[in-house]
């Protein structure tokens, strides 16, 4: 399961805080001023019931006791014996027991012993001398009632219950068109093109989602536009760059000069510039998966390496094969792309290719022994056309969009292409493809 966004636990935590917070208040309301005086006015009654038989049982004759008792069990429920032994201590702990006490104590005459137990069975004994003889009441917890303690308690208990259940789908209600359109958002910057989000619901989002609609529609069309237009460009130019390099070719077989030479390689960089333009376009689209031996394709890489260094590229990678369900066209460009970049800058000496296994993923380095990169540009390099050669000439700084058409063509299979340094100098291009 995904986890939750910030803004959904966010407007559940707020959602949630202040139905609790009028929760606990309105409880706290309801609790003294309702529950609490019903209480007081119980325990007063059941006070007045348990005197009121006492002095009754004593004024009796010996002989209609009995029938008294019988009465009383059957109308209140209250069982009424002589105590020969106390039963055990005093209850203290239940508030209602305590309301109880304090009106029996009101009732009888000051410093008369009252005892209130609890017996293992869950009855309620209340031992008042009256008359040199000590009379106990027993009764059921049912008596008992209402308790405010326990009553508050379930009270509370249910309203954090329906909070969180509240707060939960107010929260869900808000966050789950953000999520959608979060979705699109992150397909259409990957070059693809989402299902249209639903025009419904409160008229904000649903203002929000036929605008977001509205713009991918757009952008869609405009993608369109532009790859037509990159193919009329490349028509349109390429045509007469091919005819121009002809002529310049037959002029040098009857005329050689330094001149036609220069001109010749001329065409054939701006030959290259056009193709490297073409391809930075088409890197936001995205590629279809298919199985891939990433170790076989590093090999290929390692092969084109030596033959323009020999002796200097080597494969780190740890066991077994790797191989994966990802854009195979779209991984070679990349990797060629940072391999040429180290070929270039990196400098003489040893140029490692490592794979590895990680539980995010697979990580595909690419490591030189070059002078490096200052850590404020590590970001800057990969703007199209940047370059860390302030001469702007390409036979030393290149195009400056290799590495621009690496990151677009991670960023559209969902991949990250990040720029470290390495300890004892150069650089370590690292391709993160997460599962």
């Amino acid at each position: 399961m995904k986890p939750r966004s910030l803004l959904f636990r966010h407007t559940a935590l707020t959602v949630a805080a202040g139905l609790l917070v009028f929760q606990i208040a309105s409880g706290a309301a309801v609790f003294f001023n309702l529950m609490l005086p019903l209480a007081r006015r119980s325990a007063d009654d059941l006070a007045a019931l348990l005197v009121l038989s006492a002095r009754t049982w004593v004024e009796l004759p010996t002989a209609t006791r009995p029938a008294f008792e019988d009465e009383l069990r059957l109308s209140h429920d209250i069982d009424l014996t002589e105590a020969n032994a106390p039963l055990g201590d005093d209850v203290k702990h239940l508030p209602y027991v305590n309301f109880l006490r304090t009106s029996l104590t009101s009732r009888l005459d000051p410093g008369t012993a009252l005892r209130l137990t609890e017996a293992a069975d869950g009855r309620f004994h209340a031992d008042i001398p009256m008359a040199r003889h000590v009379l106990r009441f027993s009764f059921s917890d049912e008596l008992l009632a209402p308790r405010p303690s326990l009553a508050l308690a379930w009270s509370i208990a249910a309203g954090l219950l329906v909070t969180l259940i509240l707060a939960w789908l107010l929260a869900r209600r808000i966050t789950a068109p953000v999520a959608r359109l979060a979705l699109a958002a992150r397909q259409i910057g990957s070059g693809e093109h989402p299902p249209r989000l639903p025009e419904s619901g409160e008229h904000e989002l649903a203002e929000l989602a036929r605008i977001f609609n509205q713009t991918a529609v757009q952008l869609a069309a405009r993608r369109e536009n532009q790859s037509t237009l990159l193919a009329g460009v490349s028509h349109d130019l390429r045509s007469p760059l091919a005819r121009m390099k002809m002529a310049l070719g037959m002029l040098a077989e009857q005329h050689a000069s330094p001149l036609l030479a220069r001109m010749e390689r001329d065409v054939a960089e701006m030959e290259t510039l056009i193709g490297a333009q073409l391809e930075l376009a088409r890197s936001q689209e995205r590629e279809a998966a298919a199985a891939t031996d990433i170790d076989a394709l590093l090999g290929e890489l390692i092969e084109a390496a030596e033959a323009q260094s020999p002796g200097q590229t080597h494969l780190r990678a740890d066991a077994p094969a790797c191989h994966a369900d990802i854009a195979p066209l779209a991984l070679r460009r990349i990797l060629g792309n940072l391999v040429d970049n180290a070929l270039r800058y990196g400098g003489p000496g040893r140029l490692e290719l490592v794979r590895r296994r990680c539980s995010g993923g697979i990580l595909v380095g690419v490591r030189d022994r070059g002078p490096g990169i200052p850590a404020e540009l590590r970001e800057a390099v990969f703007r199209p056309f940047f370059r860390l050669d302030p001469s702007r000439n390409r036979g030393t700084g290149g195009s400056g969009l290799g590495l621009a058409i690496a990151r677009q063509l991670a960023d559209a299979q969902g991949w990250k292409v990040v720029l470290k340094l390495r300890v004892g100098g150069g650089v370590s291009a690292w391709l993160a493809i997460p599962k």
